[in-house]
C-alpha cells in the first residue's frame, strides 16, 4: 500500500481513496437492472411493518409507532388504552430535522408508575446513545440533563430514579461505568465501573431490596450483587451462564451449566453461592430456554424450538400451567429483528402483561400483548403483509466433522426446484445468536422475484442451545465456515443450484462468514454481499469496542497462542490470487462495531488478487452506522447488494409492471 494507510480514517491518501471506491460501486450499482423496481419494491415491504410492542405502566401504553406511511421513523406515542388514540412524546423525524442528521430511537422505558419516559436516541448511526427524560403528563422535557452514552436503563420501583449502564473508553479500554440518578438532583459520579465486560444491566427486584449486575454479550452472568454502592459477590466462580429475574428473596434463573439448552432454576438470593439450596424447577429439554420474567407471581418463560418461538407460562413449582399458541413456527422479539440473542428480549414486561412483535416467513410484523392473570392473547397490530404461495421447508448437510446443519428454504410455489435456481444463502454464525423464520423486505423480495432463499443455521449460532454456539466460535471458529460450505455443496448436489447460480449474504459477524467464503471457496459462488464486515482479525485490537466484543469470540490478538489462530482465519491475511466471485462489501461510516477500514483494507487487497472479471466493490454509506435507519437509506441500501447478487446469479428483478 506504500506511503497511504487505509486503515487510518484521517489519511488524505485514504479518503481520496474511499471516495474513488465510493464513487465508481455507486456508478455501477445504479446502472443494474431492476434495481429501482427492486428498492420500490422493498420499500413497500417496509413501510407498514416497522412494528414495535406496547409497554403498559401505571395505567398508560407506550409505543414506537410509525403515524403515516411516508418516509418517517417511528414516534414515541403513549396512550390510556393498548389500542387507543396516541400522542406522541418524541418524534425523531423532527428532532432529524432539527440538528441536520438522521435521529434514531434505540429504547423505549417509562418509570413503572408511567409518569416520566425515559428514552435514549442516536445520531447516524454512531452508537453514542443520548438520554431523553420526558414529563409523560405534559410532553416537556425534564431539567435533568444526563451526559453519559447510557446504554442500558432500569428505573427503580418507586420511580424516583434509575440505574444505568454507560460506555467509556477509558486508558484506551471499553468501560462500562455504572451510575444511579434519582430525579432532579445533581449528577455524581459513577458508583463503580465493572470488570472487564461488554454489555452490563441492572436487575432490581420488585421491592427494590436485591439489586444484582448481568454483564456479559453473547454469555450472560449474574456473578455481582450491588449492596452500599459496592459489588459483592452473587455468582461469582460459578459455571455456566446465567439470566433471570428476582422473585421477592429468589432469583429465578436460566442456566446452562451440564445444560447446553438451559434449565430453570430457583435460587435464594441469601445462599446464592451454594447449588445445594437451589431448586430446579424445569430440567433440560428439547427446548433451548432464552428469557425469563416473573409477572404477578407467573413466571413467563420464551424459549425456541427447531428455530422458532415460544411462550409458556409456569406456576411457582415450575409446573407448565399454559403454552401460549403463537400459531406457524416464526420470530418473536423486543424488536422487529429476525433473531434471538441473550441480550435481546423475546419479550417486553408491563403491568402483569407482556408484549412482542411476531413474523413468519410469509406474514409480517405484527404487535402482541399477552394478559397474564387473564391468560389473554390480543393481536394489537394484525400484519399488514400474508404473501400467498411461498414453500417453506426444511434441509440438512453433513459439515466436515459429521455434524448435521440445518437450513430453512424458501421459494415460490410455482418455482421448479427440481432443475437449478438462483439462490441466495443467508448465515450468521456467531455470538450465540439464533436466526428465525422471519419477514424480512429483501428476503421476501428475492423470493418474489422468483429466487430461492436459505437461511442456514450455522454454528457459532445457538438455535440448538450454547453447545452449538461453542462449536464455532475461538479456536474452532472455522467450523462455522464450513458449515456454510456444506450447505452450499448441499443445494449444488442437489440440483437446486449451481456455483454460476449462487450467492451468500453475510452482516457484521456474518461479514466476516462471508469474506472467509470469498478468500477461502471463491468456486462456490457466483455473486457474496458482505455488509458491516470484521476482515482483520489480527489489527482489531487498536479498536477499543471492536476489540471488547472481538476478543472473547474469536480470540485475542494480543495473546500468541490466540493470535496464530487468529491468522489462520483472518480473511485480510488470507487473500491469493484468484478468479474471485462478483464482490460487493459495504459499510457505515459511522459504525463503532466494525469500523470502515476493514472493508477498505480487503476491497484493495481482492482487487489486486483478482485474476478473473467479475466486480469488487466498496461502498460506504455516509450517516450511517452498524445498519441503516429511516425508510429511503435502509430499502436503497437493501435494494444495491440485493440486485447485485441477483445480477450476478442470473435473477431478473425487474417488475413486471
Amino acid at each position: 500500500m506504500g506511503a497511504m494507510d487505509l486503515r487510518d480514517d484521517e489519511f488524505p491518501e485514504t479518503i481520496a481513496w474511499q471516495e474513488n471506491a465510493n464513487a465508481a460501486a455507486a456508478e455501477y450499482l445504479s446502472t443494474l437492472y431492476g434495481r429501482d423496481d427492486m428498492q420500490r419494491r422493498i420499500a413497500a415491504l417496509l413501510t407498514d411493518t416497522r412494528q414495535a410492542p406496547v409497554v403498559g405502566r401505571g395505567g398508560r401504553w407506550f409505543q414506537q409507532v410509525v403515524l403515516n406511511t411516508a418516509d418517517q421513523e417511528p414516534v414515541v406515542a403513549v396512550r390510556d388504552r393498548p389500542s387507543g388514540e396516541p400522542r406522541v412524546l418524541v418524534d425523531p423525524n423532527a428532532l432529524s430535522v432539527e440538528r441536520g442528521k438522521q435521529v434514531t430511537v434505540l429504547a423505549v422505558v417509562p418509570s413503572p408508575d408511567g409518569s416520566t419516559l425515559a428514552c435514549t436516541v442516536m445520531e447516524a448511526g454512531a452508537e453514542v446513545f443520548e438520554l431523553l427524560l420526558i414529563d409523560v403528563e405534559t410532553g416537556e422535557s425534564l431539567p435533568d440533563r444526563i451526559p453519559w452514552n447510557v446504554a442500558n436503563l432500569t428505573w427503580l420501583p418507586d420511580s424516583s430514579g434509575f440505574w444505568c449502564t454507560t460506555r467509556a473508553v477509558i486508558d484506551g479500554e471499553y468501560r462500562v461505568p455504572l451510575h444511579r440518578h434519582l430525579l432532579g438532583t445533581e449528577l455524581t459520579a459513577p458508583i463503580l465501573t465493572p470488570p472487564d465486560t461488554v454489555d452490563a444491566t441492572v436487575v432490581v427486584s420488585a421491592d427494590g431490596e436485591h439489586v444484582a449486575l448481568r454483564t456479559g454479550n453473547t454469555e450472560q452472568r449474574m456473578d455481582w450483587i450491588i449492596r452500599d454502592g459496592a459489588l459483592h459477590p452473587f455468582l461469582l466462580g460459578l459455571p455456566g451462564s446465567f439470566a433471570g429475574a428476582f422473585d421477592l428473596d429468589d432469583l429465578i434463573a436460566i442456566t446452562d451449566h451440564e445444560a447446553p439448552r438451559g434449565r430453570l432454576v430457583r435460587i435464594p438470593v441469601a445462599t446464592a453461592g451454594d447449588t445445594s439450596t437451589w431448586t430446579e424447577l424445569l430440567a433440560e429439554s428439547d427446548h433451548v430456554l432464552r428469557q425469563v420474567a416473573v409477572v404477578g407471581g407467573t413466571i413467563v418463560l420464551g424459549s425456541l424450538r427447531e428455530a422458532s418461538c415460544e411462550l409458556r407460562l409456569l406456576d411457582g413449582s415450575g409446573t407448565v400451567v399454559e403454552e401460549v399458541d403463537l400459531g406457524a413456527p416464526g420470530a418473536i422479539g423486543s424488536v422487529a429483528f429476525g433473531a434471538s440473542h441473550p441480550s435481546l428480549p423475546m419479550f417486553i414486561v408491563g403491568d402483569d402483561e407482556i408484549s412482542f412483535v411476531r413474523s413468519t416467513f410469509d406474514s409480517s410484523w405484527s404487535v402482541y400483548r399477552y394478559a397474564v392473570t387473564e391468560r389473554r392473547l390480543e393481536v394489537l397490530t394484525a400484519p399488514t403483509i400474508e404473501v400467498d404461495g411461498f414453500v417453506v421447508s426444511t434441509r440438512s448437510a453433513v459439515s466436515s466433522d459429521g455434524a448435521i446443519v440445518p437450513a430453512h428454504v424458501v421459494h415460490r410455489a410455482d418455482l421448479d426446484v427440481s432443475v437449478p435456481q438462483p439462490t441466495l444463502i443467508y448465515g450468521y454464525g456467531g455470538f450465540n445468536i439464533s436466526n428465525l423464520p422471519s419477514f424480512t423486505g429483501s428476503w421476501t423480495a428475492w423470493v418474489e422475484a422468483g429466487g430461492v432463499f436459505v437461511l442456514a443455521h450455522l454454528r457459532g449460532n445457538s438455535e440448538y442451545g450454547s453447545d452449538w454456539w461453542r462449536q464455532g466460535r475461538r479456536e474452532v471458529k472455522q467450523q462455522t465456515f464450513d458449515d456454510l460450505y456444506a450447505v452450499a455443496e448441499e443445494l449444488i448436489a442437489s440440483g437446486m443450484t449451481t456455483p454460476g447460480q449462487l450467492a451468500v449474504r453475510g452482516e457484521s459477524n456474518g461479514g466476516l462468514l462471508t469474506g472467509a467464503a470469498i478468500v477461502q471457496r471463491p468456486d462456490l459462488w457466483a455473486g457474496v454481499s458482505s455488509d458491516v464486515p470484521i476482515l482483520d482479525l489480527l489489527g482489531y485490537e487498536h479498536d477499543p469496542f471492536t476489540y471488547a466484543i472481538g476478543k472473547d469470540e474469536y480470540g485475542d490478538p494480543r495473546v500468541p497462542a490466540e493470535a496464530e489462530w487468529l491468522r489462520r482465519i483472518s480473511p485480510v491475511h488470507n487473500v491469493e490470487a484468484a478468479s474471485y466471485p462478483a464482490v460487493l462489501v459495504t459499510a457505515g461510516a459511522n459504525d463503532p462495531r466494525c469500523p470502515t477500514w476493514h472493508s477498505r483494507v480487503f476491497v484493495d487487497l481482492l482487487q489486486q488478487a483478482q485474476s478473473g472479471e467479475a466486480p469488487i466493490l466498496l461502498r460506504v454509506y455516509e450517516d450511517q452506522g452498524h445498519g441503516a435507519a429511516g425508510l429511503s437509506d435502509r430499502s436503497a441500501k437493501e435494494a444495491d447488494w440485493l440486485t447485485f447478487v441477483a445480477t450476478a446469479t442470473g435473477l431478473d428483478v425487474r417488475s413486471e409492471s
